[in-house]
Order: structure tokens, then C-alpha cells, then sequence
């Protein structure tokens, strides 16, 4: 089941104090379901507190297969609706969660679901009520003055989001900027960006959406966020409390953006490691590395500094120091990881020049580990970790 974009980046818009006291899932309420020329439309009240993040309408033919359908919400009030085709007997039932993970409230169940069709046809078939004649029309009082005509104000409509998504190639790991042009018809209370990796449902973090000047507005995506395809919605609320999604297309459309992989960077050393197969637990893991620097030097050298940057089970990193080892030839250099319980550790190796300024890892990236098993007895191959290290250089390769 995936989040409805347009429900889930409620989220941002709802104040703090409001969302630290809602702790009661949604309320479902006048559930109406139609279904006429093969076409079934589910529609329902659905409220809460700081807002829904979800609402799914599972639905089936009569003892078939479960189908989830998101229900989309009216623009000016809390009725959601889903429309699909459907042949026969069909059986549905509803559950939606707030912003805040409370939940799910349901309306029927997948053990007990509700039925749709035999209302209707029963009630086409019954005859339409009789109509009484109108009552006869009066004339009206000779010296009635005729009530003056009304003007109706047309509704305020929701802020207006406008925006491009960057059409020219994005590095890799590097910050990227998005503007966009937000107004309305009421001043704008809160805007936000919501960003999340391609294929994911729902979101995985809120950025600011910070206004420059008037109607012009900015948000950054962080350098750590930019790698592969990401996707994002922009978000507005208004004093009025109208709110709107800016989406690629239809407010439902996530942007996308994909970042070109950097050229690999020359790394000025090569490494040697041969990581163990396994360790006992309680016993310290001894890292060994040749490291040499690359040619076209006419002679190699030896880099003036090198450590073990590790993970144990606690996913913390640390830095062991290494030290000259002449049983490794030229270039060896040897540490020695602290025992560590049942688990995996990993590690990369890095190498620096005196002066810090050209660095080496061992994986090739610091996002990429060398992986030790932490077990008694021979198991399966621990699962590899990608994962940009903290402690690592700034100038090594991601």
C-alpha cells in the first residue's frame, strides 16, 4: 500500500503543540458506496486532529483477490473518494492512519468486509415515492417591495505553487538548490519540500521551503541526500488554512531527479588487504594492508600516516591507529580492532601524505566497507554495507 502524497505532507503543515497532544487514530465516518454500469464510487468522512496521512480503500470482487485504491480528498473539505471498476458482487473495506502513526482506524475489515450492490439494486427497483402537485402560488402583498438579489462570492481558491525541476545533469554529492514561486489569495502560512528516495511510499524527511522576497521561495536538497533518483513534492498552506501540493504535472506526481555518478577520483595509493573470513567472538580482529603509492613515481613510497576506520555491532565508527609492519614488506602496516560480540565489523583502510592533503581508502569509496564475520562457527557471508563514513577524509571519493 502506498501513501497518498496529497494526505501524507499534512504533515508539515500542522503545529507542533497540536501533534504532541493527538494520540487517536482517525475517525471513519458516512461511509456512502455506490455502484452502477460496472463502476463502484466509495466515499467517506475521514478526521483528525493534525491530519490524515493515509486512506486506502481495499476492495475485491466477491471472494477474489484484495485490490488497494488510495482515496483522494476533496479540496474544500474532509470527504475522501475512490472510484473503480467492478463487475458482480463487490466487498470493500477502509483503513487510514494520521500524521503522526496513529492508527489504523478501519471501517469494515478484510475478515468482515462491507458489501456493495445489493443496496442499490434493491433500491432501483422499488418504486419512486409519488409527488404531491405544488401548491397553488400566491400573488404577492400589492405594496411588497421585492427582496434585493444577493451577490455570491465566489471560495477563495488554495496557494498557487510554481516550480521547475533543474534540467540540466546533477553531480553527485554536491547541494542542490530548488526555487519556486508560491502565492494566493490569503497570505501563506508554512511551505515545505518533502523528499524521499524513488520507489519509496510516503516520505523521508521535510525540508525548508524558505522565503526570499515576495512570492519567490528556496529549499536545498543536503549533499548527503544527493545520490541516485530522489523524488519531491513542494507543499503550501495558507492563513485561511487552504493547502496545496506543487507536483510534476498534478499534485500527486512526485519530481524526480537522478545525479550523474562523479568520474572516479585517482586515488595517489594502492592498497593490499586481505581482510579474515571470521573471528571468534571475544577475540580482537588484526587488520593487515601493503600500501604503496602509484606510479609514475619512479619509486614507490610509503604513505606518512594510515588507521582503520571501524563499525562494530553498535554501528559507532572509531579509528584504530596502524603501525609500520615489516613482515608486510614495503608499505605494510598493521592495527588491531577491539574483541567485539557476535556480529560483523567493518572497516576501511585509509592512507594519508604528511600533509593530509592526498588520501587513499582502501574499498575505493568511503561509502563501501571491508566486512569481517563475528561468530563461533562458519555462517553466511555478512550482508554488505553502503554507507558514507563520518570520519573519513572530505577529499576521498564517495
Amino acid at each position: 500500500m502506498r501513501f497518498l502524497p496529497a494526505i501524507a505532507l499534512a504533515a508539515l503543515l500542522v503545529p507542533l503543540a497540536a501533534r504532541a497532544d493527538d494520540t487517536k487514530p482517525p475517525v471513519i465516518a458516512e461511509v456512502k458506496a455506490t455502484q452502477r454500469g460496472g463502476q463502484v464510487q466509495i466515499e467517506a468522512r475521514i478526521t483528525d486532529e493534525t491530519g490524515v496521512l493515509s486512506a486506502t480503500c481495499h476492495h475485491r470482487s466477491k471472494g477474489g483477490r484484495w485490490e488497494d485504491a488510495p482515496m483522494t480528498k476533496n479540496e474544500f473539505d474532509d470527504v475522501f473518494k475512490v472510484s473503480f471498476a467492478s463487475a458482480g458482487e463487490t466487498e470493500y473495506w477502509i483503513e487510514s492512519s494520521d500524521i503522526l502513526g496513529n492508527g489504523p482506524a478501519t471501517y469494515g475489515a478484510a475478515t468482515r468486509p462491507m458489501a456493495v450492490g445489493a443496496g442499490e439494486a434493491r433500491a432501483e427497483r422499488e418504486p419512486p415515492p409519488r409527488r404531491e402537485p405544488p401548491p397553488r402560488r400566491q400573488p404577492p402583498p400589492e405594496r411588497e417591495t421585492p427582496p434585493k438579489p444577493t451577490r455570491s462570492l465566489a471560495k477563495a481558491g488554495p496557494p498557487v505553487i510554481e516550480h521547475r525541476k533543474p534540467t540540466v545533469a546533477l553531480p553527485e554529492g554536491q547541494e542542490v538548490t530548488l526555487r519556486a514561486k508560491v502565492h494566493g489569495s490569503s497570505p501563506i502560512a508554512s511551505t515545505g519540500v518533502f523528499l524521499r528516495r524513488q520507489g519509496q511510499s510516503g516520505f523521508d524527511s521535510r525540508l525548508p521551503l524558505d522565503q526570499l522576497e515576495g512570492d519567490n521561495y528556496e529549499a536545498k536538497i543536503p549533499a548527503d541526500k544527493a545520490h541516485g533518483t530522489v523524488e519531491y513534492l513542494l507543499a503550501a498552506k495558507d492563513e485561511s488554512g487552504l493547502q496545496s501540493f506543487g507536483g510534476d504535472g498534478g499534485p500527486n506526481n512526485w519530481f524526480s531527479i537522478t545525479f550523474k555518478p562523479r568520474a572516479p577520483i585517482e586515488q595517489p595509493y594502492a592498497f593490499a588487504v586481505n581482510p579474515p573470513a571470521r573471528v571468534q567472538p571475544g577475540q580482537a580482529v588484526t587488520v593487515r594492508a601493503q600500501i604503496t603509492s602509484l606510479p609514475p613515481s619512479d619509486e614507490p613510497t610509503v604513505p606518512a600516516k594510515a588507521q582503520v576506520i571501524w563499525r562494530g555491532s553498535d554501528g559507532q565508527e572509531q579509528i584504530a591507529a596502524m603501525e609500520p609492519d615489516t613482515s608486510g614488506g614495503l608499505g605494510g602496516f598493521k592495527a588491531q580492532i577491539p574483541p567485539q560480540p557476535d556480529g560483523t565489523v567493518y572497516y576501511q583502510v585509509v592512507a594519508c601524505d604528511a600533509s593530509g592533503g592526498k588520501c587513499a581508502v582502501s574499498t575505493g569509496s568511503k561509502r563501501k566497507w571491508h566486512a569481517v564475520a563475528v561468530a563461533a562457527a562458519p555462517g553466511a557471508k555478512p550482508v554488505p554495507l553502503d554507507a558514507l563514513s563520518s570520519k573519513a577524509p572530505g577529499s576521498l571519493p564517495e
